[in-house]
C-alpha cells in the first residue's frame, strides 16, 4: 500500500505539478468569485490522488483542469444562489465535463454506499457537525451558533472524523472495510459534546 501512495505522488509530483502555474492562472481567469484558487487546487490534488488508476490518463494538464472544472462546477451547482457572472464565468471554461463508463459508474455507487456506511458509523453529533461543514458549508462559527456549542469542540468533532474516515480509506485509498481505530466523541472540560 506504501508503494501506491509512493508512486501517486511520484506520478502527481512528475504529470501534474510542473503545470501548476499554469493550471492556477487558468482558474484565475475563470473560477467563481466565492472560491479560492488555493482551495480550488487543494481539492484538485486530493481528487487526483484518490484515482485508483493513473493510465488512462493521456493528457495530465487537461485532466487537472477538467478536475478543477469540476469543483467549480458543483460549487455552482451547491450555491443556492447562481449570478449571471457566474453562469457565464462557467459557460466561458472550454473545456469538456466528461461522462462516466457504465463501469465507473457502478465503482462510483459502490464508493458511495462505503462512504454512507462510514458516515453511520460515526457519533451522531460528530456526523452531524461534519455534514453541516463539509457538505453544507457552513463556516465555522454559523455551525457552533446552530448547535449552541463551542468552536473548540466543533474543530475536536472535524479532527476526529477526519481521522476515522482516514483510518477508514487511508488517504485517497478504498475502503479497507476495517479499521482498528475507534471513534471517541470528544471528552474533556467545557467540551458540549452531548447528543
Amino acid at each position: 500500500m506504501i508503494d501506491r501512495f509512493r508512486d501517486r505522488a511520484i506520478w502527481i509530483e512528475q504529470n501534474i505539478m510542473p503545470h501548476e502555474r499554469q493550471i492556477r492562472a487558468w482558474i484565475r481567469r475563470h473560477r467563481l468569485r466565492d472560491l479560492d484558487v488555493d482551495d480550488i487546487i487543494q481539492e484538485m490534488y486530493a481528487r487526483i490522488a484518490s484515482q485508483a488508476d493513473f493510465s488512462e490518463i493521456r493528457v495530465p494538464i487537461r485532466y487537472a483542469m477538467q478536475t478543477a472544472y469540476s469543483i467549480m462546477a458543483t460549487h455552482l451547482r451547491r450555491s443556492k444562489i447562481v449570478t449571471i457572472t457566474a453562469t457565464d464565468d462557467l459557460d466561458d471554461l472550454g473545456v469538456a465535463s466528461p461522462e462516466a463508463s457504465p463501469e465507473e459508474e457502478i465503482a462510483q455507487r459502490d464508493d458511495l454506499r462505503e462512504v454512507t456506511d462510514a458516515l453511520a458509523s460515526l457519533p451522531d453529533r460528530t456526523r452531524k457537525i461534519l455534514l453541516m461543514r463539509r457538505v453544507e458549508g457552513l463556516p465555522l462559527r454559523e455551525t457552533a451558533a446552530r448547535l449552541a456549542i463551542s468552536e473548540k469542540t466543533i474543530e475536536k468533532h472535524m479532527a476526529r472524523a477526519t481521522l476515522f474516515l482516514m483510518h477508514r480509506f487511508g488517504r485517497g485509498a478504498k475502503s479497507a472495510r476495517q479499521t482498528s481505530y475507534i471513534l471517541k466523541e470528544p471528552t474533556g472540560e467545557n467540551d458540549d459534546t452531548s447528543n
